[in-house]
């Protein structure tokens, strides 16, 4: 037992010298750390430069991270120092090649960091000199007539700094020399560079189409006007399906504006690839196509309803004839105006076909309940016809007995003193 304590004491005297020695290193070691830290978050702060670069005034926290970053890095190079000291081997290995691992890291970190931050700070600048020629892009933009230009500039700020951006971007994350990271950011972002040049042509064409649109949609309501399209309006009573205080004009001008822009949407989808939305935006506007067209349609035919409704009804004794017609004339073409647009085919053609029916069976019962008298009569002038014709040839054989008496002219009882005609004996209603 005495020798077991002996032999203790000698381990923890040969020990007691290397544990002091860990124990001051890693005192020494937290001062340092605590001492870096705080020396690092005063200098950012007094630097400023997250106002600087983010133009934001909440930077103590970025401070504070990037000297706690510094501190613990401090931290674990003094924990592996005294793990050293304390011969504890088989926790100090993956330790150390755990922070080997990073230590080589760290200058692929650096450089990527770097590269990062030039690109941004280059992004930054190029795109506040935009902010700085917006006067001259005011100017510009006033001559087109498009008066909000703030956010033309901040959509050009944000264009300019992706541009830039990105290629640093794409430099940083291959400085990092980690493929399971690199090669799909890099793949995202190549696609997005890609994409953008893309998205900036479509943008140059929509708003080519939005600002040519608006011209010629100005320069078409003007013309229309001169030419008294409102007038024309006006005399075709228009106005009951428009309103009576809208333009004509500035309708056909707005469909026409609106049809262009809505043709630069969709050949700007399509530059974009999206085919799905092509097919969508295309059906969209043949929909619409169909329903302007079945507008005019209708238009037209309030025209003709209320010419034909002017001509009956000069006489006041058609006036009521004169309203049936018109409406009649009006159903008729909202039919069709609905048929173009595509709007309830089956109902107008049951309707179509309920009032034809309906017309074809009043005629009938029309004619056969108020014309019984009339055909009756007309059906047995028919019957004696038929007896008429089998009386002849008996007639025919007797006339070969009987002498033929001379002709004498016969008094027309309504004209006295002129002779009667004498009947065609072709006739078969001729008396026998």
């Amino acid at each position: 037992m005495r020798n077991q304590l002996e032999q203790f004491a000698d381990q923890v005297a040969a020990f007691l010298p290397d544990l002091l020695g860990a124990l001051l290193v890693l005192l020494v070691g937290w001062l340092i750390a605590k001492g870096i830290k705080s020396l690092i978050i005063r200098l950012l702060k007094k630097t400023q430069w997250d106002e600087r670069v983010f133009g934001r005034s909440d930077v103590g926290d970025t401070n504070t991270f990037l000297g706690n970053i510094f501190y613990y890095i401090i931290m674990i190079i003094v924990i592996l120092i005294v793990l050293e000291i304390l011969g504890v081997e088989q926790v100090l290995e993956p330790l150390e090649n755990m922070v080997n691992e990073f230590l080589s890291f760290i200058p692929n970190l650096i450089a990527a960091i770097l590269i990062g931050f030039i690109g941004y700070i280059l992004a930054k600048f190029v795109s506040n000199l935009i902010s700085i020629s917006g006067n001259f892009l005011d100017r510009w933009v006033d001559k087109t007539g498009f008066k909000d230009t703030s956010k033309i500039v901040e959509i050009l700020k944000k264009v300019v700094f992706l541009v830039i951006f990105i290629p640093f971007l794409i430099q940083a994350f291959n400085a990092l020399q980690m493929d399971a990271i690199s090669q799909p950011a890099n793949n995202i972002l190549y696609d997005f560079t890609e994409m953008l040049g893309s998205i900036i042509i479509a943008g140059i064409i929509l708003a080519v189409f939005i600002w040519g649109g608006k011209y010629l949609a100005n320069f078409l309501e003007d013309l229309f006007r001169s030419m008294g399209l409102d007038r024309a309006a006006e005399k075709i009573q228009i106005h009951n399906m428009i309103g009576a205080n809208q333009s004509l004009s500035k309708i056909v001008a707005n469909l026409i504006y609106f049809f262009l822009v809505f043709f630069g949407i969709i050949t700007a989808v399509q530059l974009l690839g999206l085919d799905q939305l092509t097919q969508i935006l295309d059906e969209i506007l043949e929909v619409t196509g169909q329903i302007i067209f079945g507008l005019i349609i209708l238009a037209v035919g309030n025209y003709i309803s209320l010419v034909i409704y002017n001509t009956m009804a000069r006489s006041r004794n058609n006036t009521f004839i004169a309203s049936v017609v018109r409406w009649a004339s009006l159903a008729l073409f909202l039919a069709i105006a609905l048929r173009t647009m595509g709007i309830a085919n089956e109902i107008v053609e049951l309707a179509f076909g309920l009032i034809l029916g309906a017309i074809a069976v009043a005629v009938a019962l029309s004619y056969g309940l108020g014309g019984r008298d009339a055909a009756g009569e007309h059906f047995r002038e028919i019957i004696q016809r038929f007896r008429d014709d089998k009386a002849l040839p008996g007639t025919s054989s007797s006339s070969h007995t009987n002498p033929v008496k001379p002709k004498k002219d016969f008094q027309d009882p309504e004209h006295p003193g002129k002779p009667e005609k004498p009947k065609d004996p072709e006739d078969p209603r001729m008396d026998i």
